[in-house]
């Protein structure tokens, strides 16, 4: 093209390109494969500080005097902060960058978890878990927006498939954690505070730990090519194209072939500043997301993520109630809502909690299981993708996953019942795909907010769906079983209205939407 931004024939310099052929010149390389480790250190922060409750609670019901209404309430807590606050964690990654909005919201969440720690008493300890948990909610969804942007479209979707699966990593790593910790004879007093510092309390500690390494690496990383070109940054992105290019090329970095990049900057008339301005920021950067052509896939992005999070966190609640009450059952063969009636017949009906702060190793052992068949299904996820295609990918696993959970409960036999519920549990492998679909789906200056405002779907799911299937435990069993098997179906039918592999959605969009603050236009 010659100096009209076309390449010269048979060179190799080109004057002027878009953000995308740019990204195919960097190559793929260790500096991909580098970010994708980040970006799945910080998610395994993310689900071990969502999941840690878990583990601490049982263990600190003796020390925070808990009930179990108590402890449900707190368990929430992480679920509860993520609906409240995405959608503003959204627009601010989408308004001022993906990279700075990570580096405070996890710098001040490891800050509360490290100070949950040393919490006197119940309240204390609510707040600042609530407070913690609030910031934990940028980079749960953030971070995917982040990785996506890093990789060509030749890589993208395995790129963030295999991020996701440090998801399946970081329910191993709690459990191990958890195993290493809560055995622990640590009984520290801390006389000002009142309080005596056991293993729980260190274990609140050592579940931020990924976060605060997340945080340090994160220093040194760039900001999102696709954010600083879309924000009129020009100079930056192709300094961090440069990079990515200098290190999996294994060039010098000014033999980058691209010497200036086509702008996705549009600027328009500054806003005024105060709370007022930053109202009708929000609104520009969400009212097309729910108007037509983008608000197809809103609904369905934000359906399938609701389906998904309500069936995987909802029955992962009662897994274990539900395997101890299988593998302590005596008598005949018969289905797993058989087993819960007959253990719920026979239980005592009194309320009195007895204070029991010790867990079982097959409670650890257990979920290390549960975990490792996670990340499997994770890393084949990852590795077929690119060869099936994420449609084809979320059609099979959805649906095969959702009659599997129809069967556990048809199934006579107890061991294949819980294999048909375990394998039930993987449709939450679909959850960092489905992700990388949004990413596809919505043009840049929409994407954060899109990707956030699909994960707050999804926590509300895993809300509804914890609260739904205990009450159907008690009242109706099979109900549950059906019900959510058939919303993950439903989930699948409605992939296949996705686009095919290499079609985008976005591509006429980008060109056509209107500029938002500070994607495509001066801050607030």
């Amino acid at each position: 093209m010659a100096a009209n931004g076309k390449v010269e024939k048979g060179g190799k310099e080109i004057s002027a390109a878009t953000l995308d052929e740019a990204m195919m010149l960097t190559g793929f390389g260790i500096y991909n494969i580098l970010h994708m480790l980040l970006s799945g250190l910080i998610l395994m922060g993310v689900i071990m500080q969502n999941l840690a409750m878990g583990y601490v609670l049982p263990s600190a019901q003796c020390d925070l005097q808990l009930t179990t209404q108590q402890k449900g309430w707190l368990a929430a807590i992480p679920f509860l902060a993520i609906i409240l606050m995405s959608y503003f964690w959204g627009w601010l990654a989408d308004t001022r960058g993906r990279r700075p909005t990570m580096l405070f919201s996890m710098l001040v969440a490891s800050i509360l978890s490290a100070l949950a720690s040393f919490a006197p008493e119940i309240i204390s300890f609510a707040v600042l878990q609530f407070l913690a948990s609030l910031f934990v909610s940028c980079p749960s969804s953030v971070v995917y927006t982040y990785l996506g942007e890093f990789n060509n479209m030749r890589h993208r979707d395995k790129m963030v498939a295999f991020g996701a699966s440090f998801v399946g990593i970081g329910t191993v790593a709690l459990a191990a954690v958890s195993w290493l910790i809560l055995p622990l004879d640590i009984a520290l007093p801390i006389p000002f505070l009142n309080i005596t510092y056991r293993s729980w309390r260190l274990l609140i500690v050592a579940c931020a730990m990924p976060f605060a390494c997340g945080t340090v690496l994160l220093l040194f990383a760039p900001e999102s090519p696709k954010f600083l070109n879309a924000s009129g940054q020009q100079e930056a992105c192709l300094e961090a194209l440069k990079k990515m290019y200098s290190v999996n090329k294994r060039m010098p970095a000014d033999t980058f072939p691209v010497k200036s990049l086509m702008s996705e900057y549009s600027p328009s008339k500054q806003q005024e500043g105060g709370m007022k301005a930053v109202l009708q920021s929000m609104r520009e950067q969400t009212a097309p997301l729910f108007r037509p052509p983008l608000l197809p896939w809103t609904a369905l992005s934000c359906f399938v993520q609701f389906g998904i999070f309500a069936t995987t966190n909802g029955f992962y609640i009662w897994f274990p109630t539900i395997l101890n009450s299988l593998t302590t059952h005596e008598g005949a063969e018969t289905r797993i809502c058989d087993v819960l009636d007959a253990t719920k017949a026979s239980a005592d009906n009194g309320t009195s909690i007895i204070c029991d702060d010790t867990m079982s190793s097959a409670t650890f052992e257990r979920s290390i299981y549960i975990g490792l068949v996670f990340y499997s299904m994770y890393l084949i996820v990852g590795v077929v993708v690119d060869t099936l295609g994420k449609k084809l990918i979320l059609v099979i696993v959805l649906g095969c996953t959702g009659l599997c959970g129809v069967g556990a409960n048809l199934a006579y036999n107890q061991q294949l019942a819980v294999v048909l519920f375990a394998i039930f549990q993987m449709s939450g492998a679909c959850i960092g795909l489905m992700n990388a679909v949004t990413v596809e789906l919505f043009p840049t200056k929409y994407r954060a907010m899109a990707v956030c405002l699909s994960m707050m779907t999804g926590r509300v799911g895993s809300m509804v769906g914890s609260n739904v299937i205990g009450v159907l435990l008690d009242t109706n069993c099979g109900a549950s079983f059906y019900l959510f098997g058939g919303v993950i179906i439903g989930c699948a039918l409605l992939c296949l209205t996705l686009p095919s592999k290499g079609k985008s959605p976005t591509k006429k969009l980008t060109t056509e939407a209107e500029p938002t603050q500070n994607q495509t236009q001066e801050p607030v």
